[in-house]
């Protein structure tokens, strides 16, 4: 009975931090060298970042109040383009900072009271300790007396595959913490780990922090990934076009479908797509199928104003020449956006919505070739 007892506090104390009870955060403190600025604070999902509050702050001094019931990676944003990142947890925090660090990093030993923010430094504080002993040891590999050594040599090699584990490891012990979800998240968009190390990660994190905002956004790209590339199927698509028009893939008609995803850049640098796409409404039209060009924009594709020293955002427009639907997805807006790659994508689909040819190089007769390939003209 005693034994059952002390089980029950131990899983009641497991469950308890899981849920924390304290879901306010205030975050307050002052950045050096500015006077009266407005401040803007974001919240990082891992599939986007979200404009959360404002404050105009009083000779550098600021001050945010919300609700969160967990830890959330943010951003601080000053004028132009002067951002710092920290971690944001359901407790009150201090930041004693200057303007001159919001250099797009984490701020590290200028924020207190985030218990997220502490097992963030103290990851990044043991990684490099971790990499100094490694690379130590490559160092002493080196030394003629060492790879002479046979019994020496395969001691320091397998301590170099001890340390080899330590992020995986670490991870693991501290998956219940929202820090370690956002840093696989990271590690997948840096392409330092596969899909399949975030689906080997899923199961201890699926586990350790369920209702995680980045478990659950890691579980999704898991799955959107996994239906388009492995069980080819195209994700229902729901947009608005260029022409403020509702489409909806969902809605589908047309015996096929060629789904056209590009980045877009400079004008010079994305013409070749819209004489690509010039070349496919053509073939497209010919062979019945619907085209769709999906444009990849960023709020910072930036372009010089003439004569000024101001810059404006690159926008698309409506050409009447154009005769496909164009959907623009600014910063990931498009669902379907946030799980590719930036690379030129190309999807011919059928009505039942299965991928039946995929092209990831921009080649254009290439395209046009394979097409005919799949598709007979009416």
């Amino acid at each position: 009975m005693k034994k059952a007892v002390v089980i029950f506090i131990f899983i009641s104390g497991i469950v308890f931090k899981s849920y924390p009870q304290n879901t306010k955060f205030i975050l307050e403190g002052m950045i050096g060298g500015i006077q009266n600025e407005t401040l803007f604070l974001y919240q990082e999902t891992g599939e986007n970042v979200i404009l959360l509050d404002s404050v105009v702050t009083k000779n550098g001094e600021f001050q945010f109040t919300g609700k969160t019931d967990h830890a959330f990676a943010a951003q601080l944003g000053l004028s132009k383009n002067r951002r710092a990142k920290i971690f944001i947890s359901p407790s009150k925090m201090n930041l004693l900072v200057h303007k001159d660090e919001f250099k797009h990093n984490f701020l590290i030993k200028k924020l207190t009271g985030s218990e997220a923010q502490n097992r963030y430094e103290d990851f990044q504080d043991k990684l490099q300790k971790n990499n100094q002993q490694k690379l130590k040891i490559a160092n002493d590999l080196e030394l003629p007396e060492v790879n002479s050594d046979s019994i020496k040599k395969k001691m320091l090699l397998a301590e170099y595959k001890r340390l080899n584990k330590f992020k995986k490891e670490y991870f693991h012990n501290y998956a219940s913490s929202p820090v370690v979800s956002y840093l696989i998240f990271q590690e997948y968009f840096g392409a330092k780990c596969s899909l399949d190390d975030v689906k080997i990660y899923l199961k201890t994190l699926n586990t350790a922090n369920p209702n995680g905002i980045y478990v659950q956004n890691l579980n999704k790209r898991v799955e959107t990934i996994e239906q388009i590339f492995t069980r080819n199927e195209f994700p229902d698509l729901s947009s608005i076009t260029l022409k403020g028009q509702e489409y909806n893939f969902a809605d589908r008609k047309a015996q096929y479908y060629l789904f056209y995803i590009w980045r877009a850049w400079t004008p010079d640098k994305n013409e070749p797509n819209y004489q690509a796409l010039d070349q496919l409404q053509t073939n497209c039209k010919e062979n019945g199928i619907e085209l769709v060009s999906l444009i990849r924009n960023s709020s910072y594709n930036l372009l010089p104003v003439p004569e000024t020293k101001k810059w404006k955002q690159w926008r698309p427009t409506i050409d009447p020449s154009h005769k496909y639907i164009e959907i623009e997805s600014i910063d990931n807006s498009v669902d379907l956006i946030k799980y590719l790659d930036r690379q030129f994508h190309a999807f011919l689909v059928n009505r039942e919505g299965k991928i039946i040819y995929h092209q990831n190089i921009f080649d254009t007769d290439l395209l046009i070739s394979e097409l005919t390939k799949f598709v007979s003209k009416p």
